[in-house]
């Protein structure tokens, strides 16, 4: 039996009450910032002013000077901090917005629904941080019956609360290659489960990420730049013209305070400095052009550096030391411990310069190859923690979307994997449907009735019926919690045909195209793990006929393997065949039809559809007697 999550209505109401506090402490945050703005100011002010008052008495004003130094200096930090506090508390608010909005519509997803591509030109490949364990890969078919993009919202939109490419791109990869092993999507579900029960660490921690989202392209860069970046060859002739830097910058500081004190004789020193110095960027130019090449890409990334490094530092406080998130928490341990961050941001900014004041030091201290030697210094050492702390933000992004859903849910469950090949949902919903305007159903396939034949008239909810089935079984197998009462399955291989389109740039015509889709299944010889497949109206593009006879002997191949099969059909000799088949059961939809028209409740049924509406409906939107009459007479009798 799964485990249960908080009700999602407990999920609301701590939302709504998380969001009233925080909008409150964003308004104290913000007096607060404001009046330590006008303190710093007034304490500057104040400090000037007694200096000049004070500046015939030097002892007394120095004394002064220093107290409103000190002052001033407090204020700002003061500043600064109810700044932080108000900037976090905005991010905050953000989390809290979104996750309400998420729970109560499905009209438009939060954050993008699109399926995310890796930025094009760029290696953006991170290294594994949490093992995957082996995975199915779903086709496109897969991915367009199941609307895991699809607009408006889609899985993907309904899931997606990551902040960064890098992310997004993780929960995707999640999504396309859902786990086929029972192990490792209970170690997720610990991980999941953890997030959605602990509301508090996980909106410190997406509060802290929100720092990033308008600097992804800036984190793929950084991506990028790890790999690519090398620290070349140290030389002899750099070592030595390292260590004249340094004899160089001291005479040169010498020579301006002597040429300033009147001793213009020292004029003479500083020009042949200089000129020396300038003699030898000119020969080496070659190698300063090299080295500034290597690092200029650098010079934007120190905001991004340190928003990440600040991630790691909250993720590292808040991640528990237990669960798989522990190993997610010694990465950022790492990151924060080992990265050099702060150090390589600070060089960072020296690369940044431009212009006059550029030059000046590239002459007297050749400030170029220092900032290239430090900054390749930090970054090729730490590249490996670096590129796992990263590809643990991402994997924490993941979850926490992952989590979100789980938690927002009203009824969910974490499903139990088994053994034995089956599948058990209790009152399962489709998650794109809010539980208001949903009708739950279930589901019990199991190693003697392996495959259901599911008949009913258009728009009763079969194929709806298929979806909400394999979109829970794709969840259960991304570790998230599924809409459902109760869940038990063994991880299967997704296989289905429920929505086919022709495909003329493949010359495909719409017959073709769902033949040569189930032929997957028919042709399927893998038995290590067992197939769910979800197969709505099979050769539905060719005449009666024979889309009864192909159906019936797709059928009985299908019920003769150890798979899973749902078939959704309006085929009476199809449902005959499977009450004649003992590993097959019917199940129908039903409709209702009233003096006003024609209704559904959306509910499954035992048994074959036992209903005939099609003449009635006929007759009830005013088609002619006559018509009705010889339809009448060609029909079957019962």
């Amino acid at each position: 039996m799964g485990r249960e999550s908080p009700p999602g209505s407990s999920s609301r109401d701590w939302l709504t009450a998380r969001q009233r506090r925080l909008e409150q402490d964003h308004t104290r945050y913000r007096t607060l910032e404001a009046r330590w703005s006008w303190i710093r100011l007034l304490a500057f002010a104040a400090g000037v002013a007694a200096v000049a008052l004070l500046r015939h008495n030097l002892p007394l004003a120095a004394a002064v000077g220093i107290v409103g130094l000190v002052g001033f200096a407090a204020a700002v930090l003061r500043h600064a901090g109810w700044q932080d506090n108000r900037a976090f508390t905005e991010r905050a608010l953000t989390i809290v917005a979104e996750s309400l909005d998420a729970s109560t519509q499905r009209d438009h997803p939060v954050r993008a629904w699109q399926r995310p591509e890796d930025p094009a030109g760029t290696s953006v490949a991170l290294p594994t941080v949490l093992e995957p364990g082996p995975a199915w890969s779903l086709t496109d078919q897969e991915r367009d019956d199941l609307d895991l993009y699809g607009p408006p919202v889609g899985i993907f939109g309904l899931l997606n609360r990551t902040s960064t490419d890098l992310g997004a791109c993780r929960l995707r990869d999640i999504l396309d290659s859902p786990c086929l092993s029972g192990e490792h999507i209970q170690q997720r579900q610990q991980a999941v489960g953890w997030l959605s029960e602990h509301n508090e660490q996980r909106l410190r921690m997406m509060a802290t990420l929100v720092l990033l989202r308008a600097g992804s392209r800036h984190v793929d860069k950084l991506v990028h730049l790890l790999h690519k970046t090398d620290r070349p060859s140290r030389s002899v002739l750099s070592a030595g013209i390292r260590l004249w830097s340094v004899f160089s910058g001291l005479l040169v500081i010498h020579a301006v305070s002597r040429v300033v004190a009147g001793d213009y004789e020292w004029a003479r020193v500083l020009v042949a400095v200089l000129a020396l110095n300038s003699l030898v960027l000119f020969v080496r130019r070659h190698v300063s052009s090299r080295l500034r090449a290597s690092v200029s890409p650098w010079a934007d990334l120190a905001p991004t550096l340190r928003h990440f490094l600040a991630i790691a530092e909250h993720a590292q406080q808040e991640l528990p030391g237990e669960t798989p998130l522990s190993v997610l928490k010694e990465h950022f341990h790492d990151v924060v411990a080992h990265g050099r961050i702060p150090s390589l941001c600070a060089w960072l900014e020296w690369a940044g310069l431009h212009g006059m004041v550029r030059s000046i030091l590239n002459v007297t201290v050749f400030l170029d190859l220092h900032v290239a030697e430090a900054v390749l210094a930090r970054v090729v050492p730490n590249r490996d923690t670096l590129l796992h702390g990263l590809s643990a933000m991402a994997e924490l992004e993941a979850l926490c979307s992952l989590a979100c859903v789980s938690a927002e849910q009203p009824v969910a469950c974490y499903p139990q994997p088994m053994t034995d090949t089956g599948l058990v949902i209790i009152d399962g919903r489709h998650p794109l449907i809010l539980e208001r305007d949903a009708t739950a159903n279930s589901v019990h396939l199991t190693t003697d009735k392996r495959t259901w034949v599911i008949t009913g008239p258009n728009a009763a909810g079969k194929s709806t019926f298929l979806r909400m089935v394999g979109v829970n079984v794709l969840l259960a197998q991304t570790g998230a919690a599924v809409p459902a009462r109760e869940m038990t399955w063994s991880p299967v291989r997704l296989m289905t045909d429920v929505r086919i389109r022709d495909n003329l740039a493949r010359h495909e015509s719409y017959f073709l195209s769902e033949v040569r889709r189930l032929r997957r299944m028919v042709l399927d010889s893998d038995d290590s793990t067992p197939v769910l497949g979800l197969i709505d109206e099979p050769f539905r593009g060719t005449n009666s006929q024979e889309r009864t006879a192909a159906g019936i002997a797709l059928l009985e191949h299908l019920t003769a393997s150890k798979h899973l099969f749902l078939i959704a059909t309006h085929e009476e000799m199809l449902a005959q065949a499977a009450a004649a088949t003992a590993s097959a059961e019917n199940y129908h939809f039903q409709e209702h039809l009233h003096e006003h028209g024609i209704t559904f409740d959306y509910r499954l049924r035992p048994g074959p559809a036992g209903t005939r509406t099609a003449l009635r409906i006929l007759e009830q939107e005013g088609y002619p007697k006559p018509l009705l009459d010889r339809a009448r007479r060609l029909m079957p009798p019962d």
